[in-house]
């Protein structure tokens, strides 16, 4: 009986032992399927990826051709980007075309593992389903026998319950092992099968990148043909203003559309070497067919039937291939000679642009050497004013008038010879200006004004330093003028006796558009006009006290007359009418206190109070001296015509 049981518990040892050396054999049939699996994920066909980075470059490319700048430059620049982007739709279209035939050339998915060279177990790995299957049924049998197990316990007792208790236990051991291979295997499956499907994604793949490029497609799809090149007739031939600032500005432009098209030519020359490594392999398996074909073609016919067929399956095989290598092989070619004439279009355009670009820079050149001539010609014309001022004009302060305009009109032509030079668009330039000085005039208006009336006061008839003014009710000699005020020395008292303040009185030259009377000297002149008035009593010798006090006034005269008379001289030569010289003149003038005797006399103005004194004392010799003129002495004044 214990023999028995030995024999027994060997046999459950033995089947227990094969069951895990099953387990164990199913286990390394899974980490060799994940080698297997995973094998054509980590070896992904190189093939592929070159395919798909070709048709990155050329979408990508062609995207930077579509957005080149087709509305700047010459006419000619438009038909050679409308040629260019035309060559670069087709060479797009060919190179998807190619990608599609050569797709069609790569293992189907799972085939690449399928005939992987056998080694070991990898036959054996590479048959998921079965190993799934013995999982399976491995898991089956053994939840079978722990069921047979569970009903013997049912009905066992004492030393046949332990011991089928503990074969009960170690079946279970062996069951979640079995589950654990079973669920392993079955994600190895999922794994495997979406490796499968990322393999054949190369056609959804080059599906997915065509309608990136839906333009490239559209039309073909709509019309059946291809996008013949035209001329865009909206692009136009750039003309570059008169200015140096948009000359200067078109010139950069067009230097940054040539960089773009030397980056759209190096980008043609790229796509073209990637077709053409593309190509080689395929040609080299076209001549290989070529060769093969021929070297079985020049067989001598086989009497075996069997063989003749087997030649034959042979030749037609390799037709097909050829027929297949070629379908992607042929549109690469094209591929590259539209690419070839695209470059060719590039150059001309790059060529194009370059003329252009040393045309533009010759009128730059040309502008910036008329505006340094203008800017020396003005400063040539400002030194031929100077020195003919410093020559010809003799009085200060005409010299220093002119030579303040000089450098006023050297400013301005300066300034206008720069934005001549630099600015074209004088429309704009009238606008902004315009709104520059409406601001301008509103803030400055009284600069603006003193300004201007300031070349009134320095004009022909204009105020001139020492003249006697009287403006806004002062009245005093001017001492300077300048652009935006002038100053005046303030001189007080009434009619003949006036006399300096001591102050300076600072006047705005807007004064002269104001509605305060300005009184000024006549041009070339500085003398006023004094009077000697005695009151005649009834009964006297009117004539014999006119003719002596006239007399006494002309020899007071002559000792200054002189001076009055080249005054006069001076202001007739300034201005166009004439009027009589200032002499020593009498009058009679009744009133109410009896009739006056009147003698007017010009006096200088700086020496007015020394030619009065000369005057008083004149007179009261003459009056002193004819007993018939002493009544009269009480009643001589002398004063000024003008009532300040």
């Amino acid at each position: 009986m214990r023999v028995s049981e030995g024999k027994h518990g060997m046999l459950k040892a033995r089947e227990f032992k094969g069951r895990h050396g099953a387990i164990y054999t199913i286990a390394g049939i899974i980490i060799l399927a994940v080698g297997v699996v995973l094998a054509p994920t980590q070896a992904k066909s190189t093939e592929a990826d070159d395919i798909i980075h070709h048709l990155n470059a050329a979408i990508n490319w062609y995207k930077q051709m579509t957005g080149a700048n087709e509305g700047a430059g010459q006419a000619s620049d438009a038909f050679y980007f409308e040629n260019a982007r035309s060559l670069a739709g087709q060479a797009l279209q060919l190179a998807f075309e190619s990608a599609e035939a050569q797709a069609e050339l790569l293992p189907a998915p799972g085939h690449a593992a399928a005939n992987a060279p056998a080694s070991g177990a990898a036959p054996e790995a590479s048959n998921l389903p079965a190993a799934a299957a013995r999982a399976a049924a491995q898991t089956q049998q053994v939840q079978a026998q722990i069921d047979g197990l569970d009903k013997q316990i049912a009905k066992a007792y004492g030393k046949k319950l332990q011991t089928l208790t503990a074969q009960r236990d170690n079946l279970q051991a062996e069951l979640s092992l079995d589950q654990a291979v079973q669920d392993a295997i079955g994600k190895l499956q999922k794994f495997a099968a979406g490796n499968n499907a990322q393999e054949a994604g190369l056609p959804a793949e080059i599906t997915d990148l065509k309608k990136s490029v839906p333009d490239v497609f559209m039309s073909v799809q709509a019309k059946g043909e291809k996008p013949a090149a035209a001329p865009s007739a909206s692009t136009q031939e750039s003309v570059p203003g008169g200015g140096l600032i948009s000359q200067a500005s078109l010139l950069f432009s067009r230097l940054e559309d040539l960089h773009a098209v030397d980056q759209l030519d190096s980008g043609a020359a790229q796509i073209t070497r990637l077709a053409r490594d593309l190509q080689t392999p395929l040609v080299a398996k076209l001549r290989a067919d070529i060769q093969n074909a021929r070297t079985l073609a020049g067989q001598p016919p086989s009497a075996d039937p069997a063989q003749a067929e087997a030649t034959r399956q042979r030749l037609d095989a390799l037709t097909a291939e050829f027929k297949q290598i070629s379908a992607a092989t042929l549109p690469l070619s094209q591929e590259i000679i539209a690419l070839e004439e695209c470059g060719v279009n590039l150059q001309e355009w790059q060529s194009s642009i370059h003329k252009e670009c040393m045309r533009i820079l010759g009128m730059v050149l040309v502008r910036i050497f008329a505006v340094l001539i203008g800017l020396a010609v003005v400063m040539v014309f400002s030194r031929l004013w100077r020195r003919g001022t410093f020559k010809y004009v003799k009085e200060p302060r005409r010299r220093h008038q002119l030579l303040l305009v000089q450098r006023f009109v050297t400013v301005f032509l300066m300034v206008m010879v720069i934005v001549l030079g630099f600015i074209s668009e004088f429309g704009s330039l009238a606008t902004f200006a315009g709104f520059i000085t409406a601001g301008v005039a509103v803030a400055l208006q009284t600069v603006i004004l003193s300004v201007a009336a300031y070349f009134f006061l320095v004009g022909r008839y204009g105020v001139r330093v020492g003249d006697r003014i009287t403006v806004a009710g002062v009245t005093g000699d001017v001492v300077d003028v300048g652009m935006v005020r002038f100053y005046i020395m303030e001189l007080a008292g009434t009619g003949a006796d006036m006399y300096p303040t001591g102050r300076l009185v600072v006047l705005s030259n807007s004064l002269l558009f104001q509605n305060a009377p300005f009184f000024k000297q006549i041009p070339g002149t500085s003398h006023a006009w004094h009077e000697i008035s005695v009151t005649l009593p009834p009964g006297s010798d009117y004539g014999r006290a006119e003719s002596q006090l006239l007399e006494a006034v002309n020899q007071v005269y002559a000792e200054y007359g002189s001076t009055i008379e080249e005054q006069h001289e001076t202001s007739e030569s300034l201005m166009t009418s004439r009027y009589s010289s200032p002499k020593p003149k009498s009058c009679f003038q009744l009133d109410g206190n009896g009739l006056d005797l009147i003698v007017r006399y010009p006096v200088e103005i700086h020496r007015e109070s020394e030619i009065d004194g000369k005057m008083s004392r004149k007179m009261m010799e003459v009056i002193g001296g004819d007993p018939g003129l002493k009544s009269i002495a009480a009643s001589l004044r002398i004063r000024s015509t003008v009532k300040v």
